[in-house]
C-alpha cells in the first residue's frame, strides 16, 4: 500500500507497526494535538470488499459511542482521497494479555482480578450503549503502560461487535464469529444470537485461562470442542489445577461460564460486583489498586496454591 505521509491534513505517518491480510497499522503524530496515535488503514485492494469496508467503518461508529478508560479510544475516522477508510486510535504501549500468558503461562490471582475488573467495567459501558463485543479473548485485551508507569487494561477490536441498531447489523445467520475457546455456547453456529451475557461467558473463560494456564476445555479443538461446549459444563478451577480455590471464586467462574445464558450474571455490573466480593474473601495479603476495589483488603487464610503466591 502506498499512502501519503500526511493523512486528512492532520496525521503524519511515522512507522508501520503492524500489517495483516486486510490492512495496516501505523504510528502517526496528530498535528492538532502533537500526540501519537495508531492509524488503521484498509489495504487498497480490500476497498472493493463491501462487507469488510462496512465492518471497518462500523467499528469506528461503535467506538465513538463507548466512552470508557478501559476501551481503546477512537480519535478520528474518515477516508483517504482514493476512498480508503481509516481509523485513528489512541496509541497503546505494552502487550496483549495473550502475549503475556504465552510468556508466563498463568498469572497470580490479584493480577487476573485487576484485569478482569477493568474488562467488566469496559463491558458495562459498551452494553449500556447497546453494543455486544462478541470476540473477547486474551488477544483482544491489551495491557497498556501509561506514561506515569501505571498499567491499565484496554479492550480492543469491536470489528464484529453486535449493535442494538438493526440497520447496522452485518452478521449473517448461521455463522460463528470470535475465538472458539472463548465464545459462549449460544454463539456457536449463530453469532447473531449473542447477547451481553455471551461477553460475560468470554470474561469467565479469560479468567479461567489466566489463572490455570489452560483453556476451559483443554486442547480440544474444532467440532469436538463445539460438542463439549454445548453438552458439558467446563471443569472448575479446582479440577483444572488440582488445588483448592476459594469457594466464592469457584462460584464466580461457574456462574460466568454457565452454558445457559439465563444462568449467568444478569449484567456486567452484577458480574463485577460478584468478582469484587469473591476477591475480597481471598487469602492473605491480596492487594488490588483502588480502581478495582473500594478499599484494599487483607484477609487471613491459606492461598489457593503456593505456585500463585508470587
Amino acid at each position: 500500500m502506498t499512502v501519503s505521509r500526511i493523512i486528512a491534513d492532520r496525521f503524519e505517518l511515522v512507522d508501520r507497526i503492524g500489517r495483516g491480510a486486510m490492512g495496516e497499522v501505523w504510528s502517526a503524530i496528530d498535528r492538532t494535538t502533537d500526540s501519537e496515535v495508531a492509524l488503521k488503514l484498509v489495504q487498497s485492494w480490500a476497498t472493493d470488499e463491501r462487507e469488510l469496508v462496512a465492518r471497518f467503518e462500523r467499528e469506528g461508529r461503535l467506538l465513538a459511542r463507548i466512552q470508557s478508560p478501559f476501551v481503546c479510544a477512537l480519535v478520528d475516522t474518515g477516508r483517504l482521497e482514493d476512498g480508503t477508510p481509516y481509523l485513528a486510535l489512541e496509541r497503546l504501549v505494552g502487550e496483549t494479555l495473550d502475549e503475556l500468558l504465552a510468556r508466563e503461562g498463568y498469572l497470580a490471582l490479584d493480577e487476573v482480578a485487576s484485569i478482569a475488573d477493568e474488562i467488566l467495567q469496559a463491558l458495562a459501558v459498551a452494553h449500556a450503549a447497546g453494543i455486544v463485543h462478541r470476540d473477547l479473548s486474551p488477544s483482544n485485551v491489551f495491557l497498556h503502560r501509561r506514561t506515569d508507569g501505571a498499567r491499565v487494561t484496554k479492550v480492543l477490536d469491536f470489528g464484529i461487535a453486535k449493535s442494538s441498531e438493526p440497520a447496522t447489523q452485518v452478521t449473517a445467520n448461521n455463522t460463528t464469529l470470535g475465538s472458539l475457546p472463548f465464545v459462549a455456547p449460544e454463539q456457536l453456529g449463530d453469532s447473531a444470537r449473542a447477547g451481553p451475557r455471551a461477553d460475560l461467558y468470554a470474561v469467565g473463560a479469560i479468567v479461567f485461562r489466566a489463572l490455570t494456564g489452560r483453556l476451559p476445555y483443554g486442547d480440544t479443538r474444532g467440532v469436538p470442542l463445539v460438542a463439549l461446549k454445548r453438552e458439558h459444563d467446563p471443569p472448575t478451577i479446582d479440577e483444572a489445577t488440582g488445588e483448592r480455590w476459594p469457594a466464592a471464586m469457584v462460584a464466580f467462574l461457574s456462574k460466568a461460564m454457565a452454558r445457559t445464558p439465563a444462568d449467568r450474571y444478569a449484567s456486567a455490573e452484577a458480574a463485577l460486583a460478584a468478582l469484587r466480593a469473591a476477591i475480597g474473601g481471598r487469602g492473605p495479603s491480596l492487594e488490588l489498586p483502588a480502581r478495582a476495589l473500594d478499599a484494599t483488603t487483607t484477609m487471613d487464610g491459606p492461598p489457593p496454591g503456593a505456585r500463585r503466591t508470587r
